[in-house]
């Protein structure tokens, strides 16, 4: 019997561990794509929002409840992971924007309602990973 403990130990090693450590793990959530994809309509709706509440309100808001409003998918974004900073500077004249996920980084800022900076960064490089065609 104390022959055969080795055998039988490595029986229930190759058993029982071996397959649990080549097991291939699931993710889950969107891919890298469709992450990529919802920063970049984060931006656009963060950006619709802005131009919409500057037109009510004669300012731009740096509030992102301001921003949220019924029907849109921002709520889900930040849900999934995306993250938006908002600025607005003194009198609301003028904000800046950062919309960032673990892939893509957007920033665009707009001074009296005309685009006057934008950048976008891949964060991690990934297929259909990419910095959209920024507005002009």
């Amino acid at each position: 019997m104390k022959r055969m403990l080795p055998i039988l130990l490595v029986m229930v090693v190759v058993l029982f561990i071996v397959p649990q450590l080549t097991k291939k793990k699931k993710t889950g959530g969107p891919n890298a794509g469709a992450r990529a994809t919802q920063t970049i309509d984060a931006m656009n709706l963060v950006e619709k929002g802005e131009l919409a509440f500057l037109t009510a309100n004669g300012a731009f808001t740096a509030h992102l409840a301001d921003l949220i409003q019924p029907g849109t998918k921002l709520a889900e974004y930040l849900a999934t992971g995306v993250t938006v900073s908002i600025d607005a500077g003194t009198g609301g004249k003028q904000y800046v924007a950062t919309v960032e996920s673990d892939v893509l980084r957007l920033v665009r800022a707009r001074g009296n309602g005309k685009l006057i900076a934008q950048s976008c960064v891949v964060l991690k490089s990934s297929k259909g990973v990419a910095c959209p065609v920024l507005p002009a």
